[in-house]
Formats: C-alpha cells, structure tokens, sequence
C-alpha cells in the first residue's frame, strides 16, 4: 500500500508549486523525483507507468507539477531568468518536501522543459546527492542541457526521437563518448515520442521507451 501526500510550496508572491509525493507504506531507501514537461504533465503515459513502475520496486516518487505555462509572471521573464525560475521552483519543492527525509538513492526523471533545471542541477549539485538520471526528449538545442549530457558523472538513459524538434543527430551521437550514458532514439518518435498518424505505431514506441526505462532503473535500483 502507499500514501499519497498532494500539497503545494509556496516560494514567493508569484510561484506556488503542487507536489504529489507517494511513499510505501514499508520504508523505501530510494526516491524517484520527476519533473515533467509543459504539456506533458505527470499524469501522461510514461510518467504514469513510471510512477506505478518505481512502486512496484520500493521507489518513492515525487512529482513536481510546476504551473510555468500558466504563469503570467514567468511569461515576462528573459530565458535565463525563466532557467532560474525553473530550477528554483523545483530545488525549493525538493528540499521542503523531503527535508525530514533521507534517501540513500535518488533518480531524477525529467521530460522536455524538465530537463532544463535537471541540467542545472546536474551542475551545481545543490540538493541531490548520487542522482541517477533520466533523460526524456532533452532539450539538447540548449548548450547547457547538452553538456550536462555530454559531461555527466553519474549513471543517464537519454531517450529521443529521430523526428523531434530538438534532435540534432552529431550532439545525439556525441553522447557515445561517454560511457555513462545510454542512448535511446526511438525512429520517427516526435516530442511527444509518438508516430504522427499511426495510433498502432506510437503504442508501439511508448512500450519500448516505457522498457528502457524500466531496464534502467532496475539495473540500478539496488544501488
């Protein structure tokens, strides 16, 4: 069984964040915090199986259901700003949430726009320790969500399709030189890792992504 804990952390005036943060009822020593995308919300295909998924394996998972798309503040903001805001929304979510909490693992599961204060804090190493990451459709256009790729230290799965807007096959391809990460690219998956007009098709991708994932996270769920 699991409790479900929904709440929201209020960081300022203008940004109040909804979390949902579900636990096993037996102790678990490892939590898998996911951050979706901005139209690929936590309750989409993949994050659902994901979630149920990490369950089944004693994997606590939080899900930070930032509101940037609705935010008329966030909106007026430069790009750089709209980076920090991001990675602040989810630092401040993670440290409140979990501050009475200590997880001897953790795996941070990002989609898209997710990935931006994912790579953030892959840098700056502020509030996650020994993170294993997940990598959905990155943003690989973005400098700094490709270094942390490229540069990474610890153990990434980074899955794309060869249609999707961000993908640029040399920084794809450039992901093989480091052996820690495993990369995915799903053929004529868009972002949303779907086969445009094959209904059959994309059922088809979203299983393979969905094992990959799975393959991933048990190849590390015991530390």
């Amino acid at each position: 069984m699991y409790q479900i804990l929904e709440n929201q952390v209020v960081r300022n005036e203008n940004s109040t964040i909804p979390y949902t943060w579900i636990r096993s009822e037996q102790p678990s020593q490892a939590i898998c915090i996911m951050l979706p995308g901005l139209g690929y919300s936590t309750q989409r295909p993949l994050f659902h199986y994901a979630t149920g998924m990490c369950l089944n394996h004693n994997i606590d998972v939080l899900h930070v259901n930032y509101q940037f798309a609705k935010n008329e503040q966030f909106k007026k903001l430069s790009e750089s700003e709209q980076d920090q805001w991001m990675y602040e929304d989810v630092k401040t979510v993670v440290e409140e949430v979990l501050k009475d909490t200590v997880y001897k693992q953790c795996y941070l599961f990002s989609k898209s726009i997710g990935t931006i204060p994912m790579a953030m804090e892959w840098t700056r190493k502020n509030f996650i320790d020994n993170a294993i990451g997940i990598w959905l459709t990155p943003l690989i256009k973005d400098d700094n969500v490709y270094k942390a790729l490229l540069t990474t230290d610890r153990p990434s799965l980074c899955v794309i399709g060869d249609q999707d807007h961000h993908f640029i096959e040399e920084r794809i391809s450039s992901l093989k030189n480091n052996h820690l990460v495993s990369t995915v690219v799903i053929p004529d998956a868009d972002h949303g890792l779907e086969i445009k007009g094959d209904i059959s098709e994309s059922i088809e991708a979203i299983k393979e992504v969905f094992m990959r994932i799975q393959e991933f996270i048990i190849k590390f769920s015991n530390g």
